[in-house]
């Protein structure tokens, strides 16, 4: 299954016009592929499930590809019709109702969050993410820089999620920006996967 859905999110088509301010960097098939399948093997893909911030739509449409149904919310209208038409084009719009939304708007209770929210340690937007998805969801599988591993650590110690499962892997992130020198770079990332203990 893990190599079917990776195969599938190749067809993922990238951001058009990526905004620099969004930190808009589409999520490596690869990394989605092992995401999706961990949370599909855990039987976290069978309830209500968000992919907050959704760009466009690589988390979203693999988790529907596992038969699951998604919510898929962010604020750009633009990446929303990108990956409304990857949906579609993949087959699965039926299974993802996608919402412009403010990621801190967002107040529905769900049984899953899926993100990759933004990687910059030099704004807090990422944490709004994790602040969001803690608040929302029992659990929360999430794609962040090993580099930021700490704060993150630092920011659960105030909530009801503590840190359930980590897999660090190193990924390539393509050149997307016209100021970016290098064809790409290789970067440390974790995947993690937080539980409220709560619930």
């Amino acid at each position: 299954m893990k190599n079917h859905l990776r195969q599938k999110l190749t067809k993922v088509e990238d951001f058009d016009n990526p905004k620099v301010s969004l930190e808009q960097y589409i999520t490596p098939p690869g990394l989605a592929a092992d995401l999706i399948f961990f949370a599909y093997m855990n039987q976290d893909l069978s309830g209500k499930v968000l992919d907050l911030g959704t760009g466009t739509g690589m988390l979203a449409v693999g988790a529907a590809l596992t038969g699951s149904k998604v919510e898929a919310v962010d604020k750009d209208e633009k990446a929303l019709s990108t990956a409304r038409k990857n949906a579609e084009e993949i087959g699965v719009s039926d299974k993802i109702n996608f919402k412009q939304k403010e990621v801190s708007k967002v107040s529905e209770e769900f049984n899953t969050v899926l993100m990759n929210p933004p990687f910059s340690q030099h704004s807090n937007e990422g944490i709004s993410f994790w602040a969001t998805a803690t608040s929302v969801s029992a659990r929360v599988y999430s794609v962040s820089p090993t580099s930021n591993r700490g704060g993150i650590k630092k920011f659960l110690q105030n909530t009801n999620h503590k840190v359930i499962d980590l897999e660090k892997f190193e990924i390539e992130l393509p050149s997307t920006y016209g100021f970016h020198t290098k064809e790409g770079h290789k970067t440390e990332v974790d995947l993690i996967l937080t539980e409220d203990t709560q619930k």
